[in-house]
């Protein structure tokens, strides 16, 4: 539990134990509701406000419960103790591959996520590595580096512009890059889950790498388009600790509706010790028109260990 939630729970023992009058409930957005509260889960408070009836009000939106008597400018310092301006959260990853004998193979997985938010901006930083080497074969690599910068300006509502280069030896992507401008939506977002969704427009480049068949002659071939692009984000706690995640993308070009890719990956994150948990991930690719040679769906599976902060 949250220390805003311990916060509130301790302040509604104090309460219970002086007073039986009307109390009220400072949120984080600075409104002060009079009242009383008639129940408690571990998500929400239930608050029969004297001029609104009865709410319903998530805890991480409340930063106090106190006496009516209690002068404003204490609420005021209150107020600017408990919000949270700042916020840091991260997750680094790792899975790996030996084998040896009849196959002697190489494969290595890691991913690193940074997201933090001061006040009403928000940065988000990703890197993926997977690089897989078997003997007497030039190893095939994958990377993804990428950076977002959203700026939240009403409610829920935030304006993401976000970059990304790499490269995809499984899809003969030899280099890629990406710029996009969306408009989003953070539906919620609670210690529970959260549901995020955002649309807007993504420039594409891609270079592709394509072989002969006897492998001696090779040539370039490059892709660059304006995509229509559609994102959703669902984190969901389940069975009061593990996490089940969903996310996915549309990308369908602007001049051609035929050109089009579709990411998804679906999985859980089920806790080991402390912020050590163990992620099961698949993974689903969709491209309508690959590269000479590559198939249009790619699907993987993995498992590996994660730390959070």
């Amino acid at each position: 539990m949250s220390h805003v939630k311990l916060h509130v729970v301790f302040s509604l023992i104090g309460l219970h134990s002086a007073t039986s009058s009307a109390d009220q409930i400072i949120l984080m957005n600075g409104d002060i509701i009079q009242g009383t509260q008639t129940e408690i889960t571990d998500t929400h408070i239930i608050w029969n406000a004297d001029n609104f009836g009865t709410l319903s009000i998530a805890l991480n939106q409340v930063v106090s419960i106190s006496p009516t008597a209690q002068e404003p400018e204490d609420l005021i310092s209150e107020i600017s103790s408990a919000s949270p301006d700042e916020s840091l959260e991260g997750r680094i990853g790792v899975s790996g591959l030996l084998r040896g004998g009849n196959e002697d193979r190489e494969e290595w997985d890691v991913s690193a996520d940074l997201a933090w938010r001061h006040e009403n901006i928000r940065h988000r930083g990703d890197i993926h590595y997977q690089t897989r080497r078997e003997e007497g074969e030039q190893p095939e690599e994958n990377y993804d580096l990428s950076y977002a910068f959203e700026w939240f300006f009403k409610d829920g509502w935030y304006w993401s512009n976000a970059a990304s280069f790499g490269a995809n030896d499984n899809r003969g992507i030899e280099q890629f890059y990406s710029v996009g401008s969306l408009l989003g939506n953070q539906l919620w977002e609670t210690d529970a889950g959260a549901l995020s969704i955002k649309s807007g427009f993504t420039w594409i480049s891609e270079t592709f790498v394509i072989s002969t068949r006897d492998q001696r002659f090779m040539r370039d071939k490059k892709d660059e388009r304006l995509t229509w692009n559609w994102s959703t984000d669902y984190r969901k706690i389940i069975f009061e600790h593990i996490e089940l995640f969903h996310t996915n993308e549309l990308l369908i070009s602007v001049e051609d509706a035929d050109n089009s890719q579709f990411n998804a990956g679906i999985g859980f994150d089920v806790p080991l010790v402390d912020d050590l948990f163990t992620k099961f991930a698949i993974k689903w690719n969709y491209d309508n028109q690959p590269t000479e040679g590559i198939e249009k769906i790619d699907r993987s599976f993995s498992i590996g260990v994660n730390y959070s902060w």
